[in-house]
């Protein structure tokens, strides 16, 4: 599903930036191709990264309580069941853990990105100031990730369910 969305925006990004002389079925070829690997690469990290928060929850869980203590450890709110309350406490650990780990480098990432935009911005595209703003709004979603997540992980311990 995520390379249908990827196909999608490269097919509106080459039709209106790249090649806009382009025939259609050339940038639809493009926009298959792009999807179909953006797809290869992206499907088995996110499956990897579903895999280890399942394991992270208890793997015992059924895929409905994993999806249940996955919805509890973003939002706080207290499952009824003590066995989900306890894995969505244990996933709101690995959350904050994986968020600590991998924090430096998205922040380079998206400066460097949004650094790039701005060159893009000021030389005159308007696909830079786009960019410039995705990539500022996604980094001030990335920052209160760990707030949100920890605010939920306090009301969790809180009900004392572990």
């Amino acid at each position: 599903m995520s390379g249908a969305g990827f196909a999608a925006g490269i097919v509106l990004v080459v039709t209106t930036v790249s090649l806009p002389e382009a025939p259609w079925w050339v940038v639809t070829v493009i926009g298959v191709a792009a999807g179909m690997v953006f797809g290869a690469m992206m499907g088995p990290a996110t499956a990897r990264s579903e895999r280890e928060m399942w394991r992270a929850a208890g793997s015992d869980l059924t895929w409905q309580q994993f999806r249940g203590a996955a919805r509890a450890s973003r939002t706080g709110r207290v499952p009824d069941d003590p066995q989900l309350c306890a894995a969505a406490i244990r996933l709101g650990v690995y959350q904050l853990a994986q968020h600590r780990r991998r924090r430096k480098g998205t922040l380079i990432a998206l400066s460097l990105a949004a650094g790039f935009s701005v060159l893009k911005a000021v030389s005159g595209g308007w696909l830079g100031l786009l960019g410039v703003v995705f990539f500022a709004v996604v980094g001030v979603v990335f920052l209160r990730e760990r707030t949100r997540v920890g605010r939920a992980l306090v009301r969790l311990r809180a009900a004392s369910c572990e």
